[in-house]
């Protein structure tokens, strides 16, 4: 692995911890006006993006274990941020959606990220900004597809 590998890979592994960190989703919460957890802001981080989701699909959109999302659903139910519904397909299935109130604080947690974010950039060009959003774009992308090597 050359040199720029290892930097990429350690900046990469930091940027997971700090944007992954419950002191930073507790921040954004807070500063939003919201009380809720981490893995509640990725729930609701989520909806917001993908919209009416099934409960297996919001775990793969939020990236978290189905049973914690189940946990997570009856906290953010009980506080009147989401709601459920069956499935008119098959009524197995629970659908998921935003109520009212928790789209306006998953809207106040997408601000204050965004705001944030700004802030952050503020010396930066908007051409750099926009080369950085389309490089990780496709860097996501390729780390997606590609398979990790095997232990031989």
């Amino acid at each position: 692995m050359s040199d720029a590998h290892e930097e990429l890979l350690l900046a990469i592994q930091r940027l997971g911890r700090l944007m992954g960190s419950r002191n930073v989703s507790s921040r954004f919460a807070d500063a939003a006006g919201v009380e809720i957890g981490q893995q509640g802001v990725q729930l609701l981080r989520a909806l917001l993006r993908h919209g009416e989701l099934p409960v297996a699909g919001l775990a793969e959109a939020a990236q978290m274990d189905i049973s914690a999302v189940s946990r997570q659903l009856r906290l953010l139910e009980d506080g009147g941020l989401v709601r459920r519904s069956a499935s008119v397909g098959d009524g197995r299935v629970a659908l998921v959606k935003l109520s009212p109130a928790g789209r306006r604080a998953a809207e106040r947690i997408r601000e204050v990220g965004l705001l944030h974010l700004r802030d952050s950039l503020a010396g930066w060009s908007t051409s750099d900004t926009r080369e950085l959003a389309r490089l990780m774009t496709r860097l996501v992308a390729d780390l997606q597809r590609t398979e990790l090597p095997t232990g031989d």
